[in-house]
């Protein structure tokens, strides 16, 4: 069984992490992933003030453990030059999608062709309350394929209504994805909090495995879980068909980003 983690972050020095700044070297990612038998990992890269360089850091560590890391390109997609930084995304970071964690509703309309000309996914921090939104803009773009962070932001959400906000109604697009990632957000450490395996139940009715991606949001993840931890919520303790287990830890993430 092929084991894909959809969501890691690769920094060097990650002062998010501080005291444990080196977290997120690649190295010590590897590690993990080759202890926990994971094949492969999809980076998410930061771009911020203190790491300014890191969609081309995460592009060189593509291309050098090819076999093992694929990357998205962080792009602010409200921005004017948007269009521009997609196709960079695909020409000089050889990308396998675009990531962006700002408002959904800013998005400018030029995004739209050029994640369509490229063959980019594009991935997006979405809650409850742009759940609606998300949804129109994956009708109005099928070529597009929408990959949601983190459970889609669960926090305070009610689950007894079984449409998981609303979100569930992607069950009918072809286009929208959801990540099984960020537990620890919502269940802290207490990886058999029954929450965990209700948020993914209800997601799994809704959606299917094959709309599923298991990632472990290292190294963020670390202050509250190890990265075993953050696997086995799905691997070992989700009541799942192998068939479902295959698709939720990897074959999911393979189809949606061709790795």
């Amino acid at each position: 069984m092929r084991i894909i983690d959809a969501h890691v972050h690769v920094i060097d020095n990650y002062p998010s992490m501080t005291p444990f700044e080196g977290l997120g070297r690649y190295d010590r990612l590897l590690a993990l992933m080759d202890k926990n038998e994971v094949e492969k990992a999809v980076m998410v890269p930061v771009v911020a003030p203190v790491t300014p360089r890191n969609n081309e850091e995460c592009a060189n560590l593509a291309r050098s453990y090819s076999d093992r890391l694929s990357t998205l390109t962080d792009v602010p997609l409200d921005q004017t030059d948007a269009a521009d930084r997609i196709a960079q995304a695909r020409q000089e970071y050889e990308a396998v999608g675009v990531s962006w964690y700002g408002d959904i509703a800013n998005i400018v309309e030029p995004v739209w062709e050029a994640l369509a000309v490229h063959d980019l996914t594009c991935n997006l921090h979405v809650g409850p309350p742009r759940f609606g939104l998300l949804l129109d803009l994956a009708r109005a773009h099928p070529e597009t394929k929408f990959i949601i962070n983190h459970l889609g932001l669960p926090g305070g959400l009610d689950l007894a209504d079984g449409s998981y906000g609303g979100l569930n109604a992607a069950g009918s697009l072809d286009n929208v994805f959801v990540k099984v990632s960020g537990f620890y957000g919502v269940i802290g450490w207490d990886i058999s909090d029954p929450l965990a395996q209700d948020l993914l139940a209800s997601l799994l009715a809704g959606l299917g495995p094959e709309k599923l991606l298991w990632g472990s949001d290292w190294p963020p993840v670390a202050f509250r879980q190890t990265y075993q931890q953050s696997l086995e919520i799905v691997r070992t303790m989700a009541d799942l068909t192998e068939p479902q287990r295959e698709l939720i830890l990897g074959g999911t993430a393979a189809s949606v980003y061709g790795i």
